[in-house]
């Protein structure tokens, strides 16, 4: 019967009645869960289930205004004026139901509900709406959330690819009128020692300046890459070949110290400096 009608809606391929049944109690998957609710559900395609949508709403509809007609109509009607009623009420309820689904926000291509349309249950819809609405809101800032944290990621990882080719990638994210920053290209300076690398030698003495030696070789290695950077001026190129030249000559300094105790200890001396930089000038 009308009167135990709850809801009638549709979700895509769904169309389903809500009727209230005080015999039988189960729980709604409704957000207001009234007690004794009974679903009756059809399924078809999605043109179809709107259209049988449009006609139970139009026909709920009738019955309101019927059921309020009753109540101001105090003799009984004759089958030819409710025909005439029939006639008059049925297409422009239709049309004001195509106008007020185009207009309502709430029902949209695949989702419709007696609610939505705006019948006795408007206070629940206007519930349903307050909360749907602020569930979205908080998903929206969520995601604008997760989007700064992306964003910042993406900057991070494009300046670390501007410093080792020297040029901004293009997917740089930039807010509006912002320039994209300019980076120098980093120059792979540094260097891990391996324990296993550093020699074992019976003298504590050569083993320190067989270490010492290792290190310098590594600190030769990291300013010659900085002397050979490009794009450099000309004052920090000079100072660079000139910290270059200090760092060969100080790991040929350690090699001397070297050799000269290896022969102190009868041992032969070594050409460590000039295997270790091949073509290079030895002061």
């Amino acid at each position: 019967q009308w009167k135990q009608l709850e809801n009638l809606y549709f979700r895509e391929k769904k169309f389903a009645v809500e009727v209230h049944d005080p015999r039988r109690i189960s729980v709604s998957r409704r957000t207001f869960s009234q007690s004794g609710l009974v679903v009756q559900t059809w399924y078809a395609n999605t043109s179809l289930i709107k259209s049988i949508w449009v006609m139970a709403i139009s026909q709920h509809q009738f019955y309101l205004d019927r059921k309020q007609s009753k109540a101001k109509i105090p003799s009984a009607r004759s089958l030819d004026d409710i025909a005439m009623d029939l006639t008059e009420m049925g297409t422009p309820k239709v049309s004001k139901l195509v106008t007020l689904e185009a207009k309502n926000q709430l029902i949209m291509a695949s989702n419709g509900s007696l609610i939505s349309s705006g019948s006795q249950d408007s206070e629940v819809s206007e519930e349903q709406k307050k909360e749907k609405i602020m569930e979205l809101k908080k998903k929206e800032k969520l995601l604008q959330e997760k989007l700064l944290q992306k964003v910042e990621e993406l900057k991070k990882i494009c300046l670390r690819e501007a410093e080792l080719t020297g040029k901004m990638p293009k997917e740089y994210p930039l807010g509006a009128g912002e320039e994209p920053p300019q980076v120098r290209r980093r120059v792979g300076t540094a260097f891990k020692l391996d324990d296993k690398l550093l020699p074992s030698e019976e003298d504590p003495t050569l083993q320190d300046l067989e270490s010492n030696f290792i290190i310098h070789q590594k600190l030769v290695e990291a300013a010659k890459k900085l002397a050979s950077e490009p794009d450099l001026c000309k004052n920090v190129k000079k100072k660079r070949k000139q910290e270059y030249a200090d760092a060969v000559k100080k790991l040929q300094e350690i090699e001397n110290s070297i050799n000269e105790y290896r022969i102190k200890c009868g041992k032969k001396p070594t050409q460590k400096s000039t295997l270790a930089l091949p073509g290079e000038r030895i002061p």
